[in-house]
């Protein structure tokens, strides 16, 4: 799998090349609108439409992206999510907090402390099995706020070795905003330096003066200078992988342009699934280029419903007519893809894999560890999960690109297989578990009783309650349920603590 992993990192290039050709006609694509109404590794190409010489506003980013597609072909759906949600002028991540009652959602470590604490216990155990390695790493993929870390390193200070142990915290964090919040909380006022030679910036935080140092890659990361790591490599990600980008393919019993026999002879094939965009009010010209069976979408109501130059394009998700570079490989990179039948649809995400595959490799044999917490299918591969939040609601993710944030179920199998596959003799993976559950076993009742009872109001303790209820209960899609916490450990330490291990 590895080397066809490989080949499919190549394949964001050849595809872009591929579409600048344009393989296909526009009119050619099937339309198939379909969406849900709920940071990546790799950086934004910044998409430009041809003489653009000044970046464009969030509000601009879907008119440069219909001006990219006209002149160069359809986008995949990776590459669509990508300049949505990092693309440096008008992505998502780039220029906004999107946390919090005020922002678009809230996650676990907002809800509560107790989510961070928490974990910050898991990383402590984790040591505490390992026999206590002197120099532990911090790591944090997509940190948000801060808030996670800042909880864990709190809850590491009545376990002043372990606290003494911590040497270095590193967060892999592309939004400028989201880093200046984080080093608001973490660091205070101590300052920000940025290295520009290497790109990283780095601090010092308010607990025990930890060096604190962001990068926006997860290759910037330290490498290890010997088969013999001398850091032990603690690694959080927390609706990480859910934010980064995916392709979507469909199984098809025949391959137009490529085999001349009857459609029942042809052998099966994957398509994959690219974004077009709608006319609103089209020329001459672009009345040639519609979709089929596709009529010109109406105005809004607003100026007595007629068209002016402001209003946006219409994206929407359609199947390509042929092959395209992603297709031919990517579905191929294991048998839980390619062995589904005709008809089957799939969510695949490359960046994952290199991701998953990267963190595998900062474990060594005797120390280390990988905690990611997402929500997806536990066992099942994810299909048509692509969904927009914006206000704390679900929005159709093609709409005012860059203005809404855009997630997908993960697929927690795939980094399984991913992470054994990079280090099959150094690495066990557990679960995934149900957050309740696993909650449950790190003592979140016990620490919900005790934060409860340091609470002087009945307005406290009930805030208290309905924390520990939002993070735990399972009942109607709840967060206990909906959300799965996965580990990735050295092989022979045994089952860690909140996967059935035990101190």
């Amino acid at each position: 799998m590895i080397s066809l992993i490989r080949q499919s990192k190549a394949c964001h290039r050849a595809s872009a090349s591929l579409l600048k050709t344009r393989a296909f006609p526009v009119s050619a694509i099937k339309p198939t609108i379909r969406f849900n109404s709920t940071v990546s590794s790799s950086s934004s190409g910044l998409i430009k439409p041809a003489g653009t010489t000044k970046p464009v506003n969030e509000n601009e980013l879907g008119k440069v992206l219909a001006e990219t597609i006209r002149s160069q072909g359809p986008l995949s759906l990776a590459a669509f999510m990508r300049e949505c949600l990092t693309n440096p002028a008008g992505g998502y991540y780039i220029n906004k907090d999107p946390f919090g009652k005020s922002g678009d959602f809230i996650t676990s470590p907002e809800i509560s402390q107790m989510f961070g604490e928490l974990v910050g216990i898991w990383v402590l155990t984790q040591w505490m099995l390992q026999n206590k390695p002197p120099a532990v790493r911090l790591i944090e993929f997509g940190p948000g706020r801060g808030t996670l870390m800042s909880d864990m390193l709190r809850s590491a200070r009545p376990f002043k070795q372990f606290e003494n142990a911590i040497k270095e915290v590193y967060f892999v964090e592309a939004s400028p905003t989201l880093r200046k919040a984080q080093h608001k909380l973490i660091c205070g006022t101590n300052e920000l330096v940025h290295d520009k030679a290497t790109g990283v910036y780095s601090s010092k935080s308010l607990y025990n003066g930890t060096p604190v140092f962001w990068v926006e890659d997860a290759k910037i990361l330290p490498q290890k200078s010997s088969d013999k790591e001398e850091f032990a490599n603690y690694i959080i990600a927390h609706e990480f992988f859910d934010a980064l980008p995916i392709y979507q393919f469909e199984k098809v019993a025949d391959e137009p342009g490529v085999s001349t026999k009857l459609p029942s002879q042809r052998p099966a094939s994957w398509r994959e699934f690219v974004v077009d965009y709608c006319v609103p009010k089209p020329t001459e010209l672009e009345s040639s280029i519609l979709l089929p069976n596709q009529s010109i979408v109406k105005a809004s109501a607003k100026n007595g419903g007629k068209l002016d130059k402001n209003d946006k394009p219409v994206f929407q998700l359609g199947l390509a007519p042929s092959w395209t570079v992603p297709a031919r490989i990517i579905p191929k990179t294991h048998p839980r893809y390619d062995a589904l039948p005709i008809g089957a649809k799939v969510e695949i995400c490359p960046d994952a894999w290199e991701i998953t595959e990267q963190m595998a490799q900062r474990i060594d044999g005797t120390k280390g560890g990988v905690l990611v917490v997402d929500y997806g299918p536990s066992d099942t591969i994810p299909v048509n999960s692509l969904r927009g939040i914006k206000d704390h609601k679900l929005v159709n993710p093609f709409e005012n690109p860059g203005e809404a944030d855009l997630s997908t179920d993960v697929d927690f199998q795939a980094i399984k297989v991913a992470a054994m596959q990079a280090r099959p003799n150094d690495v066990a993976v557990y679960g995934p578990v149900e957050q309740g559950d696993w909650l449950h076993t790190m003592g979140i009742g016990a620490r919900a009783t005790m934060l409860a009872n340091t609470q002087t109001t009945e307005e406290g303790k009930k805030r208290v309650e309905q924390a520990y209820n939002r993070l735990v209960e399972r009942g109607g899609g709840a967060m206990g349920k909906l959300y799965k916490v996965m580990a990735i450990v050295p092989k022979g330490q045994g089952k860690p603590v909140g996967f059935g291990g035990d101190i």
